[in-house]
């Protein structure tokens, strides 16, 4: 820039990083260029939020993801069999797989593990593979769960080792509180965005402690009359859309200008 004898430059939010906050721009004042700063402050914030939550908060930026039945529920009692309870359309499938390509992590809870039997894993889409983490403090789901099942990376958080599962594992002391261990394991590896898919304990969780930055609820047409409810959720609603027969909403802990799906 300074050889091009650029004489202003813009730019939307300084860098809080430490090692090099606020120094490329002093560089470029002392070189006589005149910069202005905090333009289009918002929306440079959203677009860099991953990054920036893991440097100013210390953990990963953390997306929590449902889906609902019309009339409000998660799941539908009595469970017939152990496999995931279809809610959305195949629309709105694919769009969640894009979801989990875009986090570096995706996470359920235990019960998830023995309800739904999930594999967490993107097949609609082509992308990243997240690493797959598992809270399962009691060590209540089964070694043969798929999420266990060697086709890509899991990290399980449990109370025990579980020598007979080929993962990695990471042991939660009694007396710790297992959410903040297991956030601050995640940003150790430099894991800076994790999807949080459930279940409704996990969740509610999560929401109670204020531990959440954004939240995609998925609505759809099917009713269950009974069941596990869904989150309450009192947030910004800053964005909704219309996909297949789905009604999508996303949610902001704090209200952000320009926030939306990642396009």
């Amino acid at each position: 820039l300074i050889e091009r004898k650029v004489k202003h430059v813009v730019i939307g939010q300084e860098d809080p990083f430490p090692a090099v906050a606020g120094r490329g721009i002093q560089k470029l004042r002392d070189a006589g260029i005149t910069v202005t700063t905090d333009v289009l402050h918002d929306e440079c914030r959203w677009v860099q939020r991953r990054f920036l939550t893991s440097v100013e908060k210390g953990r990963p930026y953390i997306v929590l993801k449902w889906a609902r039945s019309a009339d409000g529920f998660l799941d539908q009692h009595p469970r017939k069999e152990r496999a995931v309870k279809r809610i959305s359309s195949p629309e709105s499938d694919v769009l969640v797989h894009r979801w989990r390509t875009e986090e570096q992590a995706i996470l359920v809870g235990s019960r998830t593990v023995v309800n739904d039997d999930p594999s967490l894993t993107v097949r609609h889409v082509e992308g990243r593979q997240p690493l797959r983490v598992v809270l399962d403090r009691d060590g209540i789901s089964a070694d043969e769960s798929k999420v266990f099942d060697g086709t890509a990376s899991t990290l399980l958080f449990n109370g025990t080792l579980r020598a007979a599962l080929p993962v990695e594992q990471v042991l939660v002391p009694d007396d710790v509180d297992p959410i903040h261990l297991m956030l601050a394991e995640l940003h150790k590896r430099d894991i800076r965005s994790i999807l949080v898919e459930g279940g409704a304990e996990l969740l509610s969780h999560f929401i109670a402690r204020g531990l959440w930055d954004e939240a995609r609820v998925i609505t759809g047409e099917v009713k269950f009359t009974t069941g596990t409810r869904a989150p309450d959720l009192n947030a910004h609603l800053v964005h909704t859309e219309v996909r297949g027969t789905d009604r999508l909403e996303l949610f902001t802990a704090h209200h952000i200008a320009g926030a939306t799906w990642d396009r």
